[in-house]
């Protein structure tokens, strides 16, 4: 290979290095203003709406159920909470389904198993929050033992490594205790999330209408969110 061809290979190589790092760094400084994304894509005079196009009972029913102890489909579930993701929690929803097969008892179970639904996903987050609670108290109690060892040992021994295994005891269910208290806020904002979603209102229409949602009707919806 010619010495000219070489560096001809060296040269492109750099420019083509030089090329993706100018993309990647164009890509890094890329921003979009999310709010107007939200406004644009979910929120109505202050009402989020998720909809959905439904051709059959069983898209939104699981299949599997028994009467009176209906449960969602998963698909469906899994869609409901994949755009719930992107909603913050200051938001009411309400689920639009849009079909015309629906009789109204099976208008009736769908709303019901909806509500169920998330209203056990919001016993979950509680249930988390219970035992985050426990689990804190209880690295607490531990920590403070610890410590009390801790000083005891002090004044009894001089040896080192004695002192030193206290000592790491104590910071390891310190830092423990940091984490559950961090957890504890995170699950918080879960609960609030789930609790977006127990409190979701199902719309039923024909067909899908953009914008059908007047500033009246909004402020009755956020007041029935508000009462329960």
């Amino acid at each position: 290979m010619s010495e000219s061809i070489i560096m001809t290979t060296i040269y492109k190589s750099k420019s083509n290095k030089r090329l993706r790092n100018k993309i990647k760094r164009k890509f890094q400084a890329k921003t979009i203003d999310y709010a107007k994304y939200m406004r644009d894509f979910y929120i109505e005079n202050n009402i989020a709406f998720i909809s959905c196009n439904v051709d059959d009972y069983y898209d939104v029913i699981n299949p599997y159920s028994v009467n009176d102890y209906e449960w969602l489909n998963d698909s469906f579930a899994a869609y409901i909470e994949s755009n719930a993701y992107y909603i913050p929690s200051t938001y009411p929803i309400i689920i639009e389904i849009c079909s015309n097969k629906f009789s109204d008892e099976q208008k009736k179970t769908i709303e019901s198993t909806i509500t169920d639904y998330y209203c056990l996903k919001l016993g979950d987050k509680q249930l988390d929050i219970q035992s985050n609670l426990s689990m804190i108290i209880t690295t607490a109690i531990i920590s403070i033992i610890v410590l009390l060892i801790a000083v005891v040992l002090r004044k009894i021994f001089t040896f080192w490594a004695i002192l030193e295994t206290s000592n790491i005891f104590f910071w390891i269910f310190l830092w423990r205790l940091f984490d559950l208290i961090i957890e504890r806020l995170s699950l918080y904002e879960q609960k609030a999330e789930a609790g977006q979603l127990a409190s979701v209102k199902v719309k039923f229409s024909n067909n899908f209408v953009d914008g059908t949602l007047d500033e009246e009707k909004a402020d009755k919806v956020i007041d029935d969110i508000l009462k329960k």
